[in-house]
């Protein structure tokens, strides 16, 4: 898409609008579906825009060696995390927008490498047998999920409770207390999470907090080659996809697959698990990947439920 087409239509899409606020005026269409109308537009303009101005920062990398090698890009913006008792690091990242329904968005070095190792060495001791929620109620230790994984409490510590604001803000700064505490899950060799959702299922979990509206995963440790996120009802589409090559598993088999994410360490993917008439999005439907043979891949899941979430008391 060249620049003069973008422009032009920046303009239309001030045409739209105007047209539409004279339409309030003039009919009998309430404000409200306008406006919603008029941000659907706009969220399609914009992100036009967005991958035009991608496209021309990055046109460096999207070469073929981009499609076979994966770069893992150096961990940059430490902090001294003695000072986060006293003030948070305002951080700074890149977002690319990948999909716009479900909204999926990839964030890059959203956690820096000294909060990677500090995370990694602070739930090392603490690691279990992943467990899911059962439709039935309760919760399971089955083959569907086989990694290991830990939770902290939440405001652990100041560095953990610096982390809790990064997650919210990036939100439109929701409430922090929205957020379940953060859990750390590790994968070795062929450990995976089997195709599955994030949003509840179970009308007692979901009493709690209400639904899962956003997930974050945040991959702190991996080698490169396996152990991809894959969306599978999003289909590849090399037309679309194709300048994500550097983020994505591109090769001559992608079209049979969904939209694979490659495991680079201090970056994020995060969505939304609702749609926008606050219904359960089923295109979400994910699943993490096995690192393969001597592999390994530990992440970081940030899930934040519409209303506040109250942490079930620790048991013995």
């Amino acid at each position: 898409m060249s620049l003069r087409t973008v422009l032009f239509r920046i303009f239309i899409l001030a045409f739209i609008v105007f047209s539409c606020l004279l339409s309030v005026y003039r009919s009998q269409r309430t404000i409200s579906q306008t406006i919603h109308f008029v941000l659907n537009v706009l969220i399609e303009y914009l992100t036009d825009l967005q991958s035009y101005v991608q496209q021309e920062v990055e046109q460096p990398i999207q070469s073929d060696s981009c499609k076979e090698i994966c770069k893992i890009p150096d961990v940059k913006n430490n902090y001294d995390l003695s000072q986060y008792k006293y003030q948070c690091p305002h951080h700074r990242y890149n977002t690319r927008i990948i999909e716009r329904s479900p909204l999926i968005i990839y964030i890059e070095q959203f956690l820096t490498e000294n909060e990677i190792q500090y995370l990694i060495e602070l739930t090392k001791p603490l690691l279990k047998r992943s467990m899911t929620f059962k439709m039935s109620g309760g919760i399971s230790i089955d083959d569907h999920r086989t990694s290991s994984s830990a939770f902290l409490r939440r405001h652990q510590t100041p560095i953990i409770e610096c982390l809790e604001r990064r997650f919210a803000q990036f939100q439109g700064d929701v409430d922090v207390e929205c957020l379940e505490p953060l859990q750390v899950v590790k994968y070795t060799s062929d450990q995976q999470y089997k195709p599955h959702y994030d949003w509840l299922e179970n009308p007692d979990v979901i009493k709690n907090g209400g639904q899962r509206v956003t997930t974050f995963f945040t991959y702190l440790q991996s080698n490169c080659s396996m152990g991809e996120t894959e969306f599978l009802p999003i289909q590849y589409n090399k037309t679309l996809h194709e300048r994500f090559c550097d983020i994505l598993i591109c090769d001559e088999k992608s079209h049979e697959f969904g939209i694979r994410f490659r495991p680079i360490p201090g970056n994020t993917i995060f969505w939304y698990n609702m749609d926008e008439y606050g219904q359960v999005d089923h295109l979400t439907y994910h699943a993490g990947r096995p690192p393969g043979k001597n592999g390994i891949k530990i992440g970081l899941n940030t899930w934040t439920r519409l209303d506040k979430y109250f942490s079930p008391p620790k048991t013995t």
